[in-house]
């Protein structure tokens, strides 16, 4: 059935005046009557009562405009829907990242402002360790993943690029008797007791410590380990050693945790942005082009 036919007859139920609504929808009288005539031939109801010289809606013509209304609003809907979804401004970012990066202020920053411009966009926030977020990207659960570097070899469907980039310092017991110190050299710690992530061999902030202390030219007595940043600063809160962290794990107030400067020229603790190299999701571009923008 043509929508223009139900639109019409939406018209002529509001008026109850054939020549009102002809004149409301621009067009002869003569014409909207058998337009009309036609509609109630296709349904095979009378849709208007006539008598008097006056236009009453039937039982028919009632139900039929009810769901004459929710058909042409739901038509509507499913136009703009299809629009907004081709120009990236609505559907789902399916996003995942290490606990580490919603410290770095970029990310809450960048979530910000995409669901400022973007309203009717869902973001589904995924957090994990650098091996679950690394395999959902490659499976296709999550669009993009924010993972602590190094990362291991991409396979050619999916690419990476830096996100951000941060300094390190040193997580300790706020009365170890090292707290007191403004900085240290990764030297001067050799014979602490250390915390670290359980992230994949080669991969992640787990691999960054190991190749800072090696760089010191020490192996790290390493007691505990933990799957988040969080758990991380709460096992140096307890006292059960010292551990490398992100700059940016400060935002985390626990008691009993001082952070110390690093001396030691480290390179920076970097994320990483990994994604599919064909990117089909116009929300997921609108995504990247945020980020490229901030």
């Amino acid at each position: 059935m043509q929508f223009r036919l139900m639109r019409n007859f939406i018209t002529v139920a509001e008026e109850l005046h054939m020549h009102r609504a002809a004149e409301r929808l621009n067009m002869a009288q003569p014409a909207l009557s058998q337009q009309i005539k036609t509609l109630e031939e296709r349904l095979g109801v009378i849709l208007f009562s006539r008598a008097n010289r006056r236009l009453t809606l039937t039982p028919a013509g009632e139900a039929f405009l009810s769901k004459s209304r929710m058909a042409i609003a739901m038509t509507e809907q499913a136009i703009l829907d299809a629009r907004q979804t081709a120009r990236g401004e609505q559907g789902v970012l399916n996003l995942g990242c290490v606990s580490s990066a919603m410290f770095d202020s970029k990310l809450p920053t960048l979530l910000r402002q995409t669901h400022a411009r973007w309203p009717a966009v869902t973001i589904s926030l995924m957090t994990g360790n650098v091996q679950t977020l690394y395999a959902a990207v490659q499976s296709n659960q999550l669009d993009v993943a924010i993972i602590r570097a190094p990362l291991p070899l991409l396979p050619d469907c999916l690419q990476s690029r830096p996100f951000s980039a941060e300094k390190t310092v040193l997580a300790v017991y706020a009365h170890h008797p090292l707290a007191d110190s403004t900085a240290l050299t990764l030297a001067s710690v050799i014979d602490e007791k250390w915390i670290s992530l359980r992230d994949p061999e080669g991969m992640g902030l787990e691999q960054y410590f190991w190749d800072a202390c090696h760089g010191a030219g020490f192996q790290p007595n390493v007691v505990q380990n933990a799957s988040d940043v969080p758990t991380v600063i709460s096992l140096v809160s307890a006292g059960f050693g010292i551990a490398l962290l992100p700059a940016s794990a400060k935002a985390v107030s626990v008691e009993n945790v001082i952070y110390v400067d690093i001396l030691d020229r480290l390179r920076p603790s970097q994320l990483m942005l990994v994604c599919h190299n064909i990117i089909r999701s116009a929300v997921v571009k609108k995504f990247l082009t945020a980020l490229e923008q901030l």
